[in-house]
């Protein structure tokens, strides 16, 4: 696993591209997909350290990538955050439920994620 490989996917282009920039500047090697599928195979090759990821998205949702990755033992210690515009309860209780490790809501501060991406690598270490 590449403690510094960071999976991003979101199918707003300008969200993968304020978080591909801030993350490459802070350090970090990046891979954004606009769909979830592709990024699993790549997830599945790469084992990235962190993946961070929409959860309304065509074909496969975030929530279902969670799902997939949490249930499959060589996958299920990577940390997962969810970030998506979706605020109410219960869709945090879907989450947890899935296995996100964290749930950041949009519109997104990029200090406050990158902070949040650094401690949740520093416990997964």
């Amino acid at each position: 696993m590449d403690r510094r490989l960071l999976v991003v996917i979101d199918d707003e282009e300008d969200i993968l591209d304020l978080l591909e920039y801030n993350f490459i500047r802070g350090g970090f090697e990046v891979e954004v997909f606009n769909r979830a599928r592709p990024a699993l195979d790549y997830i599945r090759d790469h084992r990235p350290a962190m993946i961070l990821c929409d959860w309304m998205m065509p074909e496969m949702d975030g929530l279902e990538l969670c799902k997939r990755l949490k249930s499959d033992v060589h996958f299920c210690d990577i940390p997962f955050v969810m970030v998506t515009c979706r605020q109410e309860s219960e869709a945090y209780r879907q989450a947890l439920a899935a296995g996100v490790t964290d749930f950041i809501v949009k519109p997104v501060h990029i200090h406050e994620l990158m902070g949040r991406v650094n401690q949740l690598l520093q416990k997964a270490v």
